[in-house]
């Protein structure tokens, strides 16, 4: 019998003032009944292979972590340079007239670009660089039915059955069928792919240990999420347990858009 792959997508809106007082709001579900449109397991490891680390983790775009260093140069405004600026464990980093601003999650070019638009609130034509001057060890989240959950931490490169097996490899009563990749897309897109690890350790689908980016989290479930309101559900609920204040900037932008790829 032929596989097939649900794609489904969740969008969540955050009205500002719950940002001021609190991290996030609680997505809403779809529509009852609503069928997700369906895909081919080949356009899944498509975009598996379009969204993972490449062979060689050099060539991987960089993302910013709590405990980097920045330096923000600005080409026009040199009384605006700010050098050696540290991001702090809430993911933020503090500048001269715009405050804080969170930079973990993103790359340097997507930080260039939100602080871009924070400048030209002042500047006319706001011309800046972000360079990365030093880097702190990356890092992953392994949660849910594992021996040891929580933070685990990597220098070059590492894969999603290696941090499973870092976090102490399954609980009795998990679903190794059925674990799920949560990865940041951008600032405002939370993709979720659920993996068969099963079928990795067994040899037939070894192509589907990805190559983790930092920040992703890997979560081992008691039961298949089957909709995308359980995958926005699961990442709140994560989000809101003690994991680092990182993370938490995952979720305070105005508008969310969940993507959940799942095999039935």
């Amino acid at each position: 019998m032929r596989r097939t792959i649900s794609r489904m997508f969740l969008w969540v809106a955050c009205p500002s003032v719950l940002a001021l007082v609190g991290w996030s709001c609680s997505p809403k579900p779809p529509s009852s009944g609503a069928p997700g449109q369906m895909y081919q397991p080949q356009e899944l490891q498509r975009f598996v292979a379009d969204s993972a680390p490449s062979g060689d983790w050099r060539s991987e775009e960089y993302i910013i972590g709590v405990g980097d260093v920045l330096d923000i140069v600005f080409l026009y405004h040199n009384n605006l340079t700010t050098r050696g600026v540290p991001v702090r464990r809430d993911g933020k980093i503090s500048l001269p007239y715009i405050g804080d601003a969170t930079a973990a999650g993103l790359t340097p070019m997507a930080l260039d670009s939100v602080l871009t638009v924070r400048f030209a609130e002042i500047l006319r034509e706001p011309s800046l660089s972000v360079i990365l001057m030093s880097e702190a060890k990356r890092e992953v989240y392994v949660m849910g039915q594992v021996m040891r959950p929580g933070r685990v931490l990597f220098e070059q490169q590492i894969s999603l059955v290696q941090a499973i097996a870092e976090g102490g490899g399954f609980k009795p009563g998990a679903k190794p069928g059925h674990v799920v990749l949560i990865r940041r897309e951008g600032v405002d897109r939370i993709v979720g792919i659920e993996v068969d690890v099963n079928a990795i350790t067994n040899g037939s689908a070894i192509q589907n240990d990805i190559l983790l980016r930092s920040y992703d989290i890997v979560f081992v479930p008691k039961s298949q999420l089957f909709t995308v309101s359980d995958f926005a559900q699961e990442v709140h609920r994560i989000l809101n347990v003690p994991v680092d204040l990182a993370y938490k900037a995952w979720l305070l932008t105005s508008q969310v858009n969940y993507e959940y790829y799942r095999s039935p």
